[in-house]
């Protein structure tokens, strides 16, 4: 249904995009920081909540004239906007982990936002949206792991 072009070849795409990235940033920021006991993440999560109301926001208020966002239920939601954003703090924390010399870690969030890449724009790209949508949620799951360090 949705390719990595067309999701970002639209300003709306590529704007919500980087509001839910930055909600899902900064509820990570904020669960980190209540782990380690710091009333910090109670305002990150504060801030997480608001990208993700002002991306709902501006989703709902988009004119009726833009057709791909007709119709738009939870699975082509979170392949058109969650993925991508998904992907994307996959890689650049990959990269900001291998320049501060932590290469393995690097590797390993880079492999799983190229293979998130991969399985849903390349080799799954007529998978049903179900099953594309529940290898995101996984790789969320895994995401908010590796970033936390739920079970090392």
């Amino acid at each position: 249904m949705y390719q990595i072009n067309q999701i970002f070849a639209d300003g709306a795409y590529f704007q919500l995009t980087a509001l839910l990235t930055g909600a899902l940033f900064f509820a990570m920021v904020g669960l980190r920081e209540m782990k380690n006991e710091n009333l910090y993440g109670y305002l990150f999560v504060a801030i997480s909540i608001f990208f993700l109301a002002i991306h709902a926001f501006f989703l709902l208020s988009l004119p009726g004239a833009v057709s791909p966002l007709n119709n738009l239920n939870f699975w082509p939601w979170l392949i058109a906007f969650f993925a991508p954003a998904l992907i994307t703090l996959y890689l650049v924390f990959g990269f900001i982990n291998m320049l501060m010399y932590k290469v393995r870690l690097g590797l390993v969030k880079i492999f799983f936002g190229l293979t998130l890449l991969c399985y849903l724009f390349m080799l799954g790209g007529n998978w049903p949206l179900d099953a594309r949508g529940i290898i995101v949620m996984i790789w969320c799951g895994l995401w908010f792991d590796v970033e936390l360090g739920i079970t090392g």
